[in-house]
């Protein structure tokens, strides 16, 4: 959110994440995510706010992995995901209240893990940064390190893709510029970044 130089307040989104439902398909499934989060904090702010949720799951071997339950949890699911690839799916939905505007967008990203040994996961359990993250790592836990390659958009691993919620600023009419130049380094973590494009500002 500072690379778009935007005031914000974070605010927690209220109830539990839902099961996913029947035959709802994984990108429905994510955008319901980040559009329940959005519009459950929707009483707590004034009326003519602009409301952004966002939901990451991790799609492995056609199961979605979602936050650890426990210790135990977060550690069998890093195993499991040593020396393998997966999907980050990534939604943002921006809701302008005062016009009852609802902006929806996903970023998916291929992530290949590097090969990790118990102890490296057991150590990286036990700082508790597994405990709050889908797939039970942080891509950006830089003594961890878990990820060896990704291919797309990298901030749609950390949580929050910057350029897709630019796009979806700019379909609710707020404008916000990022200094490329200044940021590049952020966007070279990307393979293929639309932001480096184009040179200067966009």
């Amino acid at each position: 959110m500072d690379l778009l130089d935007l005031e914000f307040h974070f605010i927690e989104p209220v109830g539990n994440e839902r099961d996913r439902a029947d035959q709802e398909s994984i990108f429905d499934y994510v955008e319901a995510l980040a559009f329940e989060k959005a519009k459950s904090i929707v009483g707590k702010v004034p009326a003519n706010s602009y409301v952004f949720g966002s939901d990451t799951i991790v799609l492995f071997d056609g199961q979605v992995l979602g936050k650890p339950q426990n210790k135990l949890d977060a550690v069998r699911t890093l195993r499991n995901l040593a020396s393998t690839r997966h999907s980050v799916i990534t939604s943002i939905c921006g809701y302008d209240i005062a016009n009852n505007i609802i902006v929806k967008d996903f970023v998916e990203t291929e992530v290949y893990m590097r090969d990790f040994d118990e102890i490296e996961i057991k150590t990286y359990v036990e700082s508790g940064d597994a405990m709050d993250k889908a797939g039970s790592y942080a891509i950006q836990n830089e003594l961890f390190h878990p990820v060896e390659a990704i291919k797309g958009c990298y901030f749609s691993v950390v949580g929050l893709p910057v350029c897709n919620l630019l796009k979806i600023l700019t379909q609710l009419n707020l404008k916000s510029i990022i200094d490329v130049d200044r940021n590049q380094l952020n966007f070279e973590m990307c393979t293929k970044c639309v932001m480096l494009c184009s040179a200067g500002k966009s």
